[in-house]
């Protein structure tokens, strides 16, 4: 299948389970279902579609929208599965390892190409639905940056793994200048990435994952934040503020319509546990969905993780809390330790193991469907510690009107063929950015391209 406008009618929506903890109550459907059977099965009922066409009239799109399927057919996204109704293309291409993306106030998108230490702008000044490659320009080279980006307050913000540096912005698309740094000494290694957020009250959120795959414990695996204040003048990440601590690599960060941080977590590769099955690496830990309600909480790295499914007989739930085995018998860490919540806050979500959650989004609306505002979109990034490879696509969590999941991941943009990837699917999701008429921007670092998802009706 070789069209962007391949589509799903009802794809699967497993992959995930609502969490609450160890008491928390499961969905009906998975109480009733055997444990092995609910979020591991990926049904693929394929349609063909159209794909991007700009020349639909209005008169074939869901009322109050406007067609965002604009990209060329030439440029629609080979063996992409897309829900009915949505498109996909490839905007732009031939980029060195993009990742962190950012639209500035003209519309024009920002990416870290993480391959060449750059920031570079892209833009449609011709109009004919994609990012040709006379339409970009370099801003900024620093060496190392590679993946985190903000615009905040006149200024742009990009980060190395050891710093946070800025340069005056007002949204032209001229070279900068030197960069003044604002964040230096972050710790270095391991997890490179360092995700950067600023909130309602000008604060900036940094965030650092850990320095090996199970560190002794969480002094740098950790969300800190910095007052706008103590910017001009520089900070280290010592004295940066304490915000979430115990998260192993947070590595998206966003703010709801409520002002509320959100991240997502990779969890822990090559868990084994003799008493819950020995190797339970392939669906565990699960990858999670925090939510930071409140500044200065511990979230269980590197005592505890997420059980996302455990063999019949031995799991408790999905997001019930266990001890990690390399803290069994410490005299403090327990599987009881680890469920206490005034020790540990669980997450709200927890997602199939090693998806690799990589940025996270809040839809608020312009293109897709009404039901689509207010939910959570994802990159899945994909893993190497699983086989059969899951990830490797966006999905999206629907929220209820009481700002929380009501549901579990939805599919948005995948792989057409068998499994999650294949030699048809280069593309590994990473950064999510929404453009001006509401469609959504997902960087592929693996195939250096940036892709649009438009709607078209249905």
């Amino acid at each position: 299948m070789s069209s962007g406008g391949v589509g799903t009618s009802g794809g699967a929506a497993g992959g995930a389970t609502r969490s609450g903890g160890a008491t928390a109550a499961l969905d009906a459907s998975v109480d009733a279902a055997p444990v092995d059977a609910p979020a591991l099965i990926d049904t693929k009922a394929v349609e063909v579609d159209t794909g991007p066409d700009s020349a639909k009239g209005e008169s074939d799109v869901s009322p109050g929208l406007h067609s965002t399927c604009v990209g060329p057919p030439s440029a629609a996204l080979a063996n992409a599965s897309v829900p009915s109704g949505y498109c996909a293309w490839t905007w732009a291409s031939g980029l060195n390892s993009p990742r962190g993306i950012v639209r500035n106030a003209n519309g024009d998108l920002l990416v870290v190409e993480a391959g060449a230490g750059q920031i570079t702008l892209l833009f449609d000044g011709n109009g004919n639905g994609v990012s040709d490659s006379g339409e970009r320009v370099t801003l900024a080279t620093t060496s190392g940056l590679n993946h985190g980006i903000a615009i905040h307050g006149g200024y742009l913000y990009a980060s190395s793994q050891t710093t946070v540096y800025r340069w005056a912005y007002t949204g032209g698309r001229q070279a900068l200048p030197s960069p003044q740094t604002v964040v230096s000494g972050l710790p270095s290694g391991f997890h490179v990435t360092r995700t950067l957020l600023f909130d309602g009250q000008d604060r900036l959120y940094v965030s650092v994952g850990s320095g090996s795959n199970v560190d002794p414990n969480s002094n740098r695996a950790r969300v800190i934040r910095f007052a706008e204040s103590t910017l001009a003048s520089g900070s280290t990440f010592a004295q940066g503020e304490l915000f979430a601590d115990g998260l192993r690599n947070e590595v998206g960060l966003t703010l709801d319509s409520q002002g509320r941080v959100w991240g997502v977590e990779n969890g822990v590769d090559d868990l084994s546990r003799a008493d819950l099955g020995g190797d339970i690496h392939t669906d565990n830990p699960g990858e999670e969905l925090n939510l930071f309600a409140e500044p200065g909480h511990f979230y269980g790295y590197p005592y505890c993780w997420s059980e996302f499914l455990l063999p019949a007989g031995v799991g408790l739930g999905p997001g019930t809390q266990w001890v990690h085995p390399q803290f069994l018998g410490d005299g403090t860490h327990t599987d009881l330790w680890c469920r206490n919540t005034a020790n540990v806050i669980p997450p709200v979500l927890v997602m199939q193991a090693h998806s690799a959650p990589l940025d996270i989004k809040f839809y608020s609306g312009g293109a897709f469907p009404a039901e689509m505002t207010g939910n959570a979109i994802i990159s899945y990034h994909g893993s190497w510690d699983r086989t059969p490879a899951t990830g490797y696509r966006v999905v999206h969590v629907p929220f209820g009107a009481d700002g929380m999941p009501s549901g579990d991941p939805v599919p948005l943009l995948e792989y057409a063929g068998a499994g999650d990837t294949g030699s048809g699917w280069p593309h590994r999701p990473v950064g999510i950015e929404t453009g001006v008429d509401g469609r959504l921007f997902v960087s592929s670092d693996a195939s250096g391209v940036i892709i649009a998802i438009g709607y078209n009706g249905g």
